[in-house]
C-alpha cells in the first residue's frame, strides 16, 4: 500500500514504512508525477520543471536517473499486464509507466494521495450543502479540512508549475473554509466556529471573505466594538500593502454593524464576488476562418454531418467526434469545415480551442479553459483558478445549450476531459495526430491523403488562374512528391508562386536532388518538417533509437525478424513499432497471402518518404538532446545521413 502526503510536508510511505526521498530533484519530479497522477507527463514538462529554461546537456540522460530511482526506491513496476477473464484478481500494485513522450504515474483511484482525498471530501461536502443537508455538510468539509497538515508541498522545491498547483491548492483550501464558516453561521454555530474563523483571519488578513465572516459572527455574539476593531485592521492592511479599501459589501456590513443591524441569516458569500451570471447571454462563434480551396474528403464529411446532425432521440448524450490522420494531412482543415457546416445545428455558440502548444498538466489546460470560459462572457478575475471547478462551470454553463467544441492537437484524453460540455446537445470535434485508442465513446474519423487527381485539383485551385501552360507536364511529377499531403502541395503552389521567375521543371530538378527542401517551406508559420519534428519531440528514447536504425539506411521495408538482428536491446519490437504506426511516423504494409497459404503473411514497415527526410534533417542539426539516441545506434547507419539527403 503507498501512501502519498502533499498537504504539507512530502510524505511518502510504502506498506508503513517510510520510503520519502531526500533528493530536492527527486521530490519535485515525484511531486509532478503525484499531480498528473493517471495521466501522462511529458518529457518537456519534467525538464521545465527541473531547470527551466535551460536545461543541462544530459538534462534527458539524468532526468531517466531520477525515473529509475523513483520506481526503486518507492518499489513501483514499470507495467500492468493484463490476465485472462478467468484468472483470479490480483491485487493493484503502484506502477510508474513510460509513455510515448513521457511518464505516468498509476494509482489505483488515486485515494491515497491527501490531495485527491481532500477534492473528493470538498465536492461531497458541495453537493450536500447544495442538496440542503447543511448539518452534515459542515461535517465533511471539516473532514476536509483535517487532512492538511501544512502548506501545501511546504519543503518541495517548486518550479513554475509546482508553485502554480500549490498556489491552486491553497486557494482551494481557503475555499472550502469560507463554505464551512458561512453553513456553520447558518446553523447558529457562531461560538463554535469563533476561533477557527479568528485564526483564519489573523493568517490571511488581507482576505476580505474571512474579515466579513469574523465580522458577522463576532457581531452575532454581541462583541460589536472587536467586530469593528476587524474592520479597522482589514483597511490598514489594504491600504498599506495594496492600495485598496475594501469592497463595497464590508463597507455596507461596516455601516450594519455600527447601527447594529446585522442579519444572522445573510450569507457570508455576500462579501465575496461571485462569477456574473450574465454570461448565459452571450453566443460566441470562433471558428476560423472556412478555407476557400478545399478538396476531397467527401465521404469523411458526409459522416460526421450525418453523426453530429442526426435527432438525438434515445442518445442524449454529447456526441464526440475523434478526427485523426498523419503530419500535414489536413486534420485542423477538414474539422473547421465541418465545424462552419454544422453550425445551424449548434446555435448557442462555436469554440475552437488550440492545445498545439500546450502540454497536458492542470496549470496549462486551466489557463486555456479560464480563456475559454472568459470569451463566453465570464469575468476572468472572478473565475476560480482550480482546474476542477472552472471544468465544472463550463459545464454548468453548457447545460442548457446546444453549442459545438472544436479542440485542435490533443495529445491525450486527458486534455480533452476538462473541455467536454454538460449538455446532451453539445457536441465535441476532437483533432489528434495519434491513431490512439479512441478518445471517446463517439466516432472515430481517419483522414487520408488526397488522391493524385485530388492533388492536382488542390495545387490548381490555389494557384488560382496562373499560366502553367509552359510546364504542364512538370506539375504533375511535383505534386507526386508531395505524397497526397495538403500543407506540402501548398508548400510547394507557394514556392512557385513566390518567385515568379521560376519554372516548375527547375523546383522539381532542385527537389529531386535535396527533397528536404519541401520540408522547409513555411506557409502561414506552418512546414511539414515543423510537424514531424513536433511529433518527434513526444517520442521516448526508445523509439527514437528505432526510427534512427530505420530512417538512417538505404532499405525502405523491414520485417520485424530484420529489426530484432539490427537492434538487439529491444525486448518487444512488435510492440515498439505499433506505436510508431499509432504516431504516423512508420506504416504497416499487410502482406498479401501466398498461393500456398491463405493466411496474411508478417507484416512489412516503412517509413514515408517526407517523413524519413524530416527526420534526416532534424538529425543532421544534432539537437544536444538527441545526441544520447544518435549514438546509440550503430556507425553505418548515422553513416547514411547525409547521403539519403
Amino acid at each position: 500500500m503507498l501512501e502519498i502526503s502533499l498537504l504539507g510536508p512530502l510524505r511518502v510511505c510504502r506498506d508503513g514504512e517510510d520510503v520519502t526521498p531526500s533528493a530536492p530533484k527527486l521530490r519535485q519530479v515525484l511531486a509532478m508525477l503525484v499531480l498528473s497522477a493517471n495521466s501522462m507527463v511529458s518529457v518537456e514538462r519534467l525538464c521545465e520543471e527541473l531547470w527551466g529554461e535551460r536545461p543541462p546537456f544530459k538534462a534527458l540522460t539524468t532526468l531517466q536517473t531520477y525515473i529509475y530511482q523513483l520506481r526503486q526506491r518507492l518499489q513501483l513496476v514499470t507495467e500492468h499486464t493484463s490476465l485472462p477473464l478467468a484468472a483470479p484478481p490480483i491485487s493493484f500494485s503502484p506502477a510508474l509507466v513510460t509513455r510515448v513522450g513521457g511518464y505516468e504515474l498509476q494509482l489505483e483511484g488515486r485515494q491515497s494521495v491527501d490531495a485527491y482525498r481532500f477534492e473528493r471530501l470538498a465536492d461531497q461536502g458541495q453537493g450536500e450543502s447544495r442538496s440542503g443537508d447543511t448539518v452534515q455538510a459542515v461535517r465533511t468539509f471539516k473532514e476536509a479540512l483535517r487532512i492538511w497538515q501544512g502548506q501545501a508541498l511546504v519543503d518541495v522545491a517548486g518550479g513554475r508549475r509546482l508553485s502554480a498547483w500549490s498556489t491552486m491548492l491553497e486557494e482551494r483550501r481557503k475555499n472550502v473554509m469560507e463554505k464551512r464558516f458561512s453553513l456553520m453561521l447558518e446553523i447558529g454555530q457562531q461560538e463554535a466556529m469563533l476561533d477557527e474563523v479568528s485564526e483564519a483571519f489573523w493568517l490571511h488578513p488581507t482576505h476580505e471573505a474571512f474579515a466579513g465572516l469574523l465580522m458577522r459572527t463576532l457581531s452575532m455574539l454581541g462583541r460589536r466594538g472587536d467586530a469593528l476593531d476587524v474592520f479597522r485592521t482589514l483597511r490598514a492592511r489594504l491600504v498599506d500593502e495594496l492600495g485598496l479599501e475594501p469592497s463595497a459589501e464590508l463597507q455596507e456590513m461596516h455601516q450594519q454593524i455600527l447601527v447594529d443591524n446585522v442579519k444572522s441569516t445573510r450569507s457570508a458569500a455576500a462579501v465575496r464576488p461571485t462569477v456574473a451570471a450574465t454570461a448565459s447571454g452571450v453566443t460566441i462563434s470562433q471558428l476560423p476562418a472556412n478555407t476557400t480551396d478545399f478538396v476531397g474528403r467527401v465521404s469523411e464529411l458526409h459522416e460526421i454531418q450525418s453523426y453530429l446532425s442526426a435527432e438525438r432521440g434515445s442518445d442524449p448524450g454529447v456526441r464526440v467526434v475523434d478526427v485523426r490522420g498523419r503530419q500535414g494531412v489536413g486534420k485542423t482543415a477538414f474539422a473547421v469545415r465541418a465545424g462552419h457546416r454544422l453550425r445551424q445545428h449548434y446555435p448557442d455558440g462555436q469554440l475552437f480551442v488550440d492545445l498545439s502548444e500546450v502540454g497536458d498538466g492542470p496549470p496549462d489546460i486551466t489557463d486555456v479553459l479560464t480563456g475559454v470560459l472568459s470569451s463566453c462572457g465570464f469575468r476572468r478575475k472572478e473565475l476560480p483558478s482550480e482546474l476542477g471547478e472552472l471544468s465544472r462551470l463550463f459545464r454548468s454553463w453548457t447545460a442548457d445549450r446546444r453549442a459545438l467544441v472544436i479542440i485542435d492537437d490533443v495529445l491525450t484524453s486527458s486534455q480533452l476531459k476538462p473541455f467536454v460540455p454538460g449538455g446532451p446537445g453539445c457536441a465535441v470535434i476532437a483533432v489528434s495526430r495519434y491513431r490512439v485508442p479512441s478518445l471517446s465513446s463517439g466516432r472515430s474519423i481517419e483522414i487520408p491523403s488526397l488522391s493524385s487527381s485530388e492533388a492536382l485539383e488542390l495545387h490548381n485551385l490555389i494557384a488560382d488562374g496562373w499560366s502553367w501552360d509552359s510546364h504542364a507536364k512538370v506539375v504533375p511529377e511535383l505534386v507526386g512528391m508531395c505524397e497526397g499531403l495538403p500543407l506540402a502541395i501548398r508548400t510547394l503552389t507557394a514556392k512557385l508562386a513566390s518567385r515568379s521567375g521560376w519554372q516548375a521543371a527547375r523546383l522539381a530538378s532542385r527537389l529531386h536532388s535535396n527533397t528536404a527542401k519541401l520540408l522547409e517551406i513555411l506557409v502561414e508559420g506552418c512546414s511539414l518538417g515543423g510537424r514531424v519534428e513536433s511529433s518527434y519531440r513526444h517520442l521516448s528514447q526508445e523509439q527514437r533509437r528505432l526510427l534512427c536504425h530505420m530512417a538512417g539506411r538505404a532499405k525502405t521495408h523491414w520485417h520485424v525478424d530484420d529489426l530484432k538482428n539490427l537492434v538487439p536491446g529491444s525486448e518487444d519490437l512488435e510492440t515498439l513499432l505499433d506505436s510508431l504506426v499509432d504516431l504516423y511516423l512508420v506504416d504497416e504494409l499487410p502482406m498479401p497471402p501466398t498461393k500456398s497459404s491463405r493466411t496474411l503473411q508478417e507484416s512489412a514497415y516503412t517509413i514515408p518518404r517526407l517523413i524519413r527526410q524530416a527526420l534526416l534533417r532534424l538529425w543532421s542539426e544534432r539537437d544536444p538532446l538527441d545526441r544520447a539516441v544518435e549514438h546509440s545506434c550503430s556507425d553505418d547507419s548515422l553513416l547514411h545521413f547525409g547521403a539519403r539527403r
